[in-house]
C-alpha cells in the first residue's frame, strides 16, 4: 500500500488525476495482476494430474503448494460460487459485487494517491470507510447465510482440488536441477 499521508509527496501530475483516472489505472493494475499470476485453466483442470495422495503428509504438502500456486484461480472460483449462492437475491448480489469492486479499485490495486477536490485522501480513511461500508451492507441486505454457505462450499472444493492435484507437472524440483561442479558455467 501507499505510505502514510504525512510522507507522501504529491506531484502536480498526481493532483490533476481525477477519480476516473485513478479507477482506470486500478482496473489496468487488476487486469495485469490476474493475467500474470493466474495459471491457465488447462493447467488448473488437468485431469491427468489428479490422483490420491499416499499419506497425510503428502496431502498436506500438496495442499500447501497447490494453494500457493493456484491462489488466483481459487479466488476466482470462490467468487463464482458466492455469486451462484447469491443469485436468488439480486440486491444482495449487486451490493456485494459493488463493494468488492470498490475494495479492489480503491484499496488493493491503486498505485496513485486518491485526490478529491484537491485534497489527498489517506489509505487509512479509505480502509476504514470500506470496512464500515462493507459491514453496513452485510447487515442491511441480510445475506450472511448465503454468503457463508458459498464461502464454505468454495473452501471445501478448493481444498479437495489442492489435495488431489498432483505436483509432478507444476514445479521444477531443486533436487532435479543439479549442475555438476566440474563444468564451467558461462553466464
Amino acid at each position: 500500500m501507499l505510505a502514510p499521508a504525512e510522507t507522501v509527496l504529491i506531484t502536480t501530475e498526481e493532483t490533476s488525476l481525477s477519480v476516473g483516472d485513478v479507477i482506470s489505472m486500478s482496473v489496468h493494475n487488476l487486469i495485469s495482476f490476474v493475467s500474470s499470476y493466474r495459471p491457465w485453466w488447462s493447467e488448473f483442470l488437468a485431469f491427468g494430474s489428479i490422483d490420491r495422495p499416499t499419506s497425510f503428509s503428502s496431502a498436506a504438502s500438496r495442499a500447501k503448494l497447490n494453494l500457493c500456486h493456484f491462489v488466483v484461480n481459487y479466488f476466482l472460483l470462490t467468487a463464482a460460487l458466492v455469486t451462484l449462492f447469491l443469485i436468488g437475491d439480486p440486491v444482495a448480489l449487486l451490493t456485494l459485487a459493488s463493494f468488492a469492486v470498490m475494495w479492489m479499485l480503491l484499496y488493493f490495486f491503486r498505485d496513485h494517491p486518491l485526490v478529491l477536490y484537491g485534497r489527498h485522501i489517506s489509505d487509512r480513511v479509505i480502509f476504514v470507510g470500506l470496512i464500515i461500508g462493507s459491514l453496513w451492507a452485510l447487515w442491511f441486505i441480510n445475506c450472511l447465510q448465503s454468503l457463508v454457505l458459498g464461502i464454505v462450499t468454495s473452501f471445501l472444493l478448493c481444498l479437495v482440488h489442492a489435495v488431489v492435484r498432483n505436483l509432478d507437472d507444476l514445479f521444477v524440483q531443486e533436487k532435479d536441477v543439479v549442475i555438476p561442479s566440474n563444468y564451467l558455467h558461462w553466464s
